[in-house]
């Protein structure tokens, strides 16, 4: 069995979203500028207003979404994979990797995967037990874990990261706020070329200013080294 297009009743009927659930199947969306509406293979599409709704026991869902289309996706173990240009993404794993491309937003909860997104061009959020979290680029960020790394790279707005036990790197693409928490791990936070950071942590006084600022950086590690500099 091939691909199975979602027939959309009326030309009123646009698809918005699409929601997936599935316990063990892994999860493979490809957004495509070619594509004008939902396709899935061996999968079984159920249209509700403007939401496509899968609900599959299967060993895969593999997927094809026209560009921008919002995901909300929910596994237990299945790994989940999502190439192209997407709108926003909201996905729920206990223990499945997460792998995203490029979203307008993102937002992943997940007791012990690991979470890689390469691109989230407004938020991203992260709330992760146990997995390494890296975001290589996105608008401001917002990450917690309990002991995974977490690598922020080209954040273009506010940076939240807190870490009960590992490492915290952050790299800040524009002079905004930070606040970076670990217990037991390092934090090192580079800045801009001629940022004027107010710093509040210490042994980290590489840049700190007074009186005028662009922003505040605030970080703290129980037993682990904190680095703030400029490049």
């Amino acid at each position: 069995v091939g691909y199975r297009p979602l027939m959309v009743p009326t030309s009123e009927t646009a698809v918005s979203m699409v929601r997936v659930t599935t316990a063990s199947a892994a999860v493979h969306v490809t957004a495509d500028a070619d594509v004008r509406t939902v396709v899935a293979e061996r999968v079984p599409i159920a249209l509700d207003q403007s939401t496509a709704t899968i609900d599959s026991t299967s060993t895969r869902v593999d997927l094809r979404v026209p560009e921008g289309m919002d995901l909300v996706i929910g596994t237990t173990s299945g790994r989940v994979r999502i190439a192209g240009a997407v709108g926003s993404v909201a996905v729920v794993t206990t223990s499945g990797n997460v792998q995203i491309d490029d979203a307008a937003s993102v937002d992943v909860r997940t007791k012990s995967g690991r979470v890689v997104v390469a691109k989230a061009r407004d938020e991203a959020r992260v709330n992760s037990r146990s997995g390494k979290v890296e975001i290589d680029h996105c608008g401001a960020a917002d990450v917690t874990t309990t002991s995974g790394r977490i690598v922020l790279r080209n954040v273009e707005g506010a940076a939240r990261a807190h870490c009960a036990s590992g490492k915290v790197d952050i790299t800040m693409a524009g002079a905004h706020d930070v606040a970076a928490e670990t217990v037991s791990g390092r934090i090192s936070i580079s800045l801009p070329e001629g940022t004027r950071a107010l710093i509040d942590t210490p042994s980290a006084g590489s840049v700190a200013v007074s009186g005028e600022h662009d922003c505040v950086v605030t970080a703290r590690s129980g037993s682990g080294k904190v680095d703030v500099s400029t490049r």
